[in-house]
C-alpha cells in the first residue's frame, strides 16, 4: 500500500492518505478520506509506524474496507506539500 501525508491548504492539518498502487507522481490525488487528522507534519511522520504495523496486520483491500469517516474533495492547488511512503 501506498500513503503520502497530506497538507490540507485551508486547515494546515495533516492526514495519511492511501494511494491507488499504480499511483505515479503528477497523477491527479484520489478524494481525501481519512480517519485522523494530525496538527502537525512531525506528528504525522511520528504515526508513520503505527500506520504501517496497522496495514501489516490488515489483509483487506480499499475496495472491502468499511465506509470513510470523512470525505473532503481534494482542491486543484497543487501547491499542498504532498509526502509518499510506501510498504511494500
Amino acid at each position: 500500500m501506498k500513503y503520502t501525508i497530506y497538507e490540507d491548504p485551508i486547515t494546515h492539518r495533516f492526514a495519511h492518505l492511501p494511494l491507488p498502487g499504480r499511483f505515479l507522481e503528477g497523477d491527479r490525488l484520489p478524494p481525501i478520506v481519512t480517519d485522523r487528522w494530525f496538527d502537525s507534519h512531525p506528528a504525522a511522520v511520528a504515526a508513520l509506524s503505527e500506520l504501517l504495523a496497522r496495514d501489516e496486520t490488515q489483509s483487506t483491500s480499499p475496495e472491502d474496507a468499511a465506509a470513510p469517516v470523512s470525505a473532503v474533495t481534494p482542491p486543484t492547488d497543487r501547491s499542498s506539500r504532498l509526502f509518499s511512503w510506501f510498504l511494500q
